[in-house]
């Protein structure tokens, strides 16, 4: 191993253990850095967060590992070839410059908005609206989720709120949590208060989204096929559908062409009349096929470096003579 390959490991070690053992990034250095993303003309700053995903790449080589790892299980015919390096790269670009727009969003105007952030599907919300019974939405962590919501909030007169996990640095999260409350036009929820908040919200006709994309423990979720492998999904989401009687509403965001955005709604995907636990099971099925379709349809945009096959099926375990 190469003196490079070697300042690498140690430069993700010292990442990992910062997180792990709650040391925080200074709020002024997450000050200033927002403050550079958003004094820059709008395509400078996607260049410089494109930049920034590149120069991120290289000091976490654990991470480009795994999402080539899991571009080539989930397009086998790749497999070795310079398109899964470039998808690894565009991967991470695209990140970058998710973080600078969304560090931006103090500085987005909704004549800018309206401008680059095109959205369909707005009558399934009003249609769900009318009917009283709240509006839960699922998305993923593709294209760029937040801004979805900000562009959401110009149209819609209820609002918005998010489901969201924890950040291990607490300033970190401090700081998120402000900008999406302050410019992203939404109210977070942590995961960890469970789904009281999230059933209160939809009697009150609320409006609540959450992700259905990041690994579950067996514990929490059911088996779905993504990409041909079994990938563990949180059941929570198809289990509040059910008891309330609503449908879940698909809502996604992509980048395309020339800096825009397509946020792109419903349609509804209502539950079954099975019992509760093949419903949960169709339920999160259809809406993990959803988020495969749009992953499909704009590979570089979903979070490959996250390990959604973590969690294995119960193997059938020879028995002793077999």
């Amino acid at each position: 191993m190469g003196r490079g390959s070697l300042s690498q490991v140690r430069m993700e070690r010292m990442t990992r253990n910062r997180n792990s053992d709650g040391t925080r990034i200074p709020r002024f250095l997450l000050n200033l850095v927002a403050k550079t993303f958003q004094t820059l003309p709008h395509r400078k700053a996607l260049a410089l967060g494109r930049g920034t995903g590149d120069f991120i790449r290289r000091f976490l080589p654990r991470k480009v590992d795994l999402a080539r790892k899991n571009l080539e299980m989930a397009y086998p015919d790749l497999a070795g070839t310079p398109k899964v390096e470039q998808l690894v790269q565009d991967v991470f670009r695209h990140f970058g410059m998710m973080g600078a727009e969304f560090l931006r969003f103090p500085v987005l105007t909704e004549s800018w908005l309206r401008e680059h952030v095109q959205v369909s599907g707005l009558e399934h919300v009003f249609s769900l609206l009318d009917q009283g019974k709240g509006v839960l939405a699922f998305s993923a962590h593709f294209g760029n989720w937040e801004l979805a919501i900000k562009r959401l909030a110009l149209d819609i007169p209820v609002q918005i709120h998010v489901v969201i996990r924890r950040i291990k640095d607490p300033n970190v999260h401090r700081f998120i949590e402000e900008y999406r409350e302050r410019y992203g036009g939404a109210i977070s929820i942590l995961q960890d208060q469970g789904p009281l908040p999230i059933f209160r919200l939809l009697r009150k006709n609320g409006i609540v989204v959450t992700v259905l994309d990041q690994n579950a423990g067996r514990e929490e979720g059911v088996f779905t096929p993504f990409f041909g492998r079994p990938a563990c999904t949180y059941a929570s989401v198809a289990r509040i559908a059910i008891r309330q009687k609503i449908p879940l509403l698909p809502v996604f965001d992509a980048r395309t062409e020339g800096g825009t955005h397509r946020v792109i709604l419903g349609p509804p995907i209502p539950p079954t009349d099975l019992n509760e636990i093949e419903s949960i099971q169709h339920l999160t099925e259809a809406c993990t096929r959803k988020i495969e379709e749009m992953v499909r349809a704009y590979p570089d945009q979903w979070i490959w470096m996250h390990n959604r096959w973590k969690t294995k099926p119960d193997e059938v375990l020879p028995r002793p003579g077999d």
